[in-house]
């Protein structure tokens, strides 16, 4: 078992669940048929789901049935996932959102600008004078070490070698915390700013860090309100 799940899952949640072997059950992600879990056909969208239930059961178990699915790997899943498999992943995270995601950048946009603020990641990301996209504050971000003002986009000379030792000196929850922004935000392999530097974790280990460091409603939300950028 894990941490209390605040809300009963909707029914297309449970039915979901049962099919991958788990359930939420008096407040709780429980295993409710090991041969299902360990077995069972799983379509790739619904990976971020039965990690995150077989991390909060057991993630030995989890990290035994994906044991190649890296962090990394979990977020760039996400813009593949349809909405009733974003909910399954917020309902088994302990949260509850409301489609639709895509294309409604408003509800993620407050909420990234909440997560930089509340998480102090201000040295990760800034705020641009000319928003890049339409309606959503997200569209306000980008990670420094561009001179985004100007219309070739330079890189500002050192700033993405300050970026790294800066990255390099949080802690890790802190860390999963900015690798999910800015993958969020380049959806793709990034030559820029995470170099030589530490994202080489399992899926599996990311949520556990953040679940115990109280981080995963707020990660979990981030990721499942995810609009596309």
């Amino acid at each position: 078992m894990t941490d209390a799940v605040k809300m009963r899952p909707s029914r297309k949640t449970a039915e979901r669940l049962d099919r991958l072997g788990l359930a939420i059950e008096a407040g709780y992600v429980v295993m409710t048929d090991f041969s299902e879990a360990g077995g069972a056909y799983i379509h790739h969208t619904e990976i971020p789901i039965a990690i995150a239930g077989l991390s909060m059961v057991s993630p030995v178990f989890a990290r035994g049935r994906f044991p190649k699915f890296s962090f990394i790997d979990l977020i760039h899943k996400r813009p593949s996932m349809d909405e009733d498999e974003v909910v399954a992943f917020a309902e088994v995270c302990g949260i509850s959102v409301q489609p639709p995601f895509w294309g409604n950048g408003v509800p993620f946009g407050l909420h990234l600008w909440d997560v930089i603020d509340r998480y102090a990641l201000h040295p990760f990301f800034e705020r641009v004078a000319r928003p890049f996209g339409n309606a959503g504050e997200h569209f306000s971000m980008r990670p420094r070490g561009f001179a985004w003002t100007q219309d070739f986009e330079p890189e500002i000379p050192g700033e993405l070698a300050k970026w790294r030792a800066a990255y390099r000196k949080l802690d890790t929850p802190h860390q999963l915390m900015v690798a999910t922004v800015l993958q969020l935000y380049r959806q793709g392999e990034d030559k820029f700013w995470m170099v030589r530097v530490p994202k080489a974790w399992h899926s599996t280990d990311g949520i556990v860090a953040l679940r115990e460091a109280g981080f995963l409603a707020d990660w979990a939300r981030l990721y499942a309100l995810y609009p596309g950028w």
